[in-house]
């Protein structure tokens, strides 16, 4: 024991001086005052042989669990180490309740916020030990719109590793994962139940009712009394458990009436368009290079589902395009599909040139209607290149 400790020891002190830094997140921001919620605390201060106060968290959550993880990495010669606090909450209250600073010696993380919402009063009590409950966020949707599946796999007792969940395949929709299965806690009729969320992204391709296949969990439940028993090279000493979740209608409209039928269909949440320069348009002359960046962003598609921005097209300004960055961010209600387009703009003359309104039609699903969202035209004010003047001044000498 005194061997693996020393050089512990000393691989910590040869480690070299930086500022450390102390930091928390959770697993998730939004949950049922019956779930559990994992709260990560990170050092990267080698010197810190303590761990945090967690007594600011008492008056707000339960503790239920802690656990600690060390690593020590190398790369490109330098050697770091870091310490993770892995806190398992249970809140107390209800409402928007907010993770206080922890202190670990003189540093102290962030507050964070999390949304506690009260217990569902007429959710049925499972007795099974292992069950599976599927939802969607909505009833009816419009065509190529977003719906969020959520499957939940409720167990009671312990699962081996070989857990496995048929893939979600529907014909008429594409569906996209949201990120990896999350695992947690709740506590439903007094006993305490492991679960297993799985969030999807469905977006129906056609019109009509779309039915969500039932998926099927398998998994290998642990016998109590067995579980050092296990064998590698043998049997395992449980037993095979097989569920399947329910099947689920999903009404698809089809697109209104009202949308313009030149141009492509946008059903979401929130929609933006912005733009920023390289550099800023405000002094340029004949010759110079101005790189535009346009950024569209939606909430509820993903980004293969956004069309091309409408490109500057103006008679004295060359334009060189580059290839779009498409990029998808998961939230808590879904897919963020993101696309930029940049274009390198010289002005071949002087003057003014006005660059006209750039415009994007969308439908928004919450409202239930037709918007609109630009950028306003604008006018870029171009100087003669004293420099390419002398040069086109400069005499030529005969051969």
């Amino acid at each position: 024991m005194i061997r693996p400790f020393c050089a512990l020891l000393l691989c910590l002190l040869v480690l070299p001086a930086q500022a450390a830094s102390l930091t928390a997140s959770v697993d998730r921001s939004r949950l049922s005052i019956s779930e559990t919620v994992e709260l990560t605390i990170e050092s990267d201060d080698p010197t810190q042989f303590g761990k945090p106060d967690l007594s600011p968290l008492e008056p707000l959550f339960e503790v239920l669990g802690t656990r600690q993880l060390n690593r020590i990495t190398t790369r490109d010669g330098q050697t770091s180490a870091t310490t993770r606090w892995i806190i398992t909450l249970q809140p107390r209250h209800s409402g928007y309740v907010v993770i206080p600073p922890l202190q670990l010696g003189e540093l102290a993380t962030q507050p964070i916020t999390l949304q506690v919402l009260e217990a569902s009063p007429d959710a049925p009590i499972q007795v099974a030990p292992v069950f599976i409950d599927a939802s969607l966020d909505q009833d009816s949707v419009y065509v190529q719109a977003q719906a969020i599946l959520t499957l939940r796999i409720y167990h009671s007792v312990s699962l081996f590793d070989d857990s496995s969940l048929s893939p979600l395949q529907i014909a008429d929709a594409r569906v996209e994962q949201l990120g990896q299965a999350r695992t947690y806690e709740k506590d439903i009729g007094g006993v305490r139940h492991g679960v297993i969320e799985v969030r999807f992204a469905i977006y129906p391709q056609r019109s009509g009712q779309l039915r969500i296949p039932a998926l099927l969990f398998s998994a290998t439940t642990v016998e109590p009394g067995r579980a050092g028993d296990f064998q590698p090279f043998g049997p395992r000493p449980g037993k095979l458990v097989r569920v399947r979740s329910p099947e689920i209608p999903l009404t698809v409209k089809a697109k209104p009436a009202s949308y313009p039928a030149d141009v492509p269909w946008l059903p979401a949440r929130a929609l933006s368009l912005n733009e920023s320069w390289t550099p800023e348009p405000t002094q340029v002359q004949v010759g110079d290079s101005l790189t535009r960046h346009l950024l569209l962003k939606v909430d509820g598609l993903s980004s293969a589902q956004l069309p091309p921005i409408p490109a500057t097209k103006v008679d004295g300004l060359r334009r060189y395009p580059d290839q779009p960055k498409l990029a998808n961010q998961t939230s808590e209600r879904g897919l963020i599909g993101s696309r930029e387009e940049s274009e390198a703009l010289v002005p071949e003359r002087s003057g003014r040139f006005e660059l006209p309104e750039v415009e994007v039609l969308w439908w928004n699903t919450r409202e239930d209607r037709l918007e609109r969202a630009f950028l306003p035209a604008r006018s870029l004010e171009v100087e003669d290149n004293p420099e390419l003047a002398e040069e086109s001044a400069a005499p030529v000498t005969a051969a």
